[in-house]
């Protein structure tokens, strides 16, 4: 259970506040994508060349989204979020600025100081790091298609669990891999080797992941227009 302690009741209202626009999550919809795309576009049957070159493109738009996502969402934010209602330090320290969006959002210490309650958050992100595995292992090593179904319910208890004190868990992604688990049971064949898979639940991570960011974005630019529009 969160603390009551008023600092991190603050801290967790600006940890809420980071995530409200919906920006931080379509970059880790995008990354997902990414790898994604990296890993599936090799066997789409294209010329070997053609095939290798857009695999190569889209794993270095990866890395730079990676390497330069703090850049990217200061950019962003600071001309979508930060005018509108106003600029907030990020809910993690500048140490962690390099580590993939997923992960940021997954070890996220609700602030920067050191407390008791770390600890806890600590436990909720080696649960996540479990079940991310009881996801990834069984769809890599087993073509039982109702592991994909199982995965994906595995997935959103994770999320609700590990993310429901640092920013608002919408019914997007709770249902939406349970749905994703679901067609790839109904429709991908059972011959797709184990990486391919994988790459299939994370293509689909990252649909669920763009559309949770841009209704969250949509939602958000609907409540706080821009004060010179509110002034006319």
């Amino acid at each position: 259970m969160p603390s009551s302690s008023p600092v991190l009741s603050a801290a967790q209202r600006a940890s809420f506040y980071w995530f409200d626009d919906g920006l931080p999550t379509l970059l880790t919809g995008v990354a997902c994508l990414l790898m994604a795309f990296s890993l599936l576009y090799p066997h789409s049957g294209g010329s070997n060349l053609l095939s290798a070159v857009v695999a190569l493109v889209s794993i270095v738009l990866y890395g730079l989204l990676l390497i330069r996502q703090r850049e990217i969402l200061d950019w962003l934010k600071s001309r979508i979020t930060y005018p509108r209602t106003g600029y907030v330090s990020p809910p993690y320290s500048l140490k962690d600025a390099n580590l993939p969006l997923g992960l940021t959002s997954l070890s996220l210490p609700g602030s920067e100081t050191s407390h008791p309650d770390e600890r806890d958050r600590s436990r909720q992100v080696s649960f996540m790091i479990a079940i991310a595995l009881a996801v990834g292992l069984p769809i890599f090593f087993f073509s039982n298609p109702w592991l994909c179904l199982v995965s994906g319910f595995l997935t959103s208890a994770a999320l609700w669990f590990g993310l429901r004190y640092i920013q608002r868990v919408s019914w997007i992604l709770l249902a939406g891999f349970p749905l994703l688990g679901l067609a790839m049971l109904l429709f991908l064949p059972r011959y797709i080797d184990g990486p391919a898979r994988v790459a299939w639940f994370l293509a689909g991570t990252g649909v669920i992941l763009i559309v949770e960011g841009t209704v969250a974005l949509l939602r958000y630019l609907q409540n706080n227009p821009l004060r010179r529009q509110t002034e006319k």
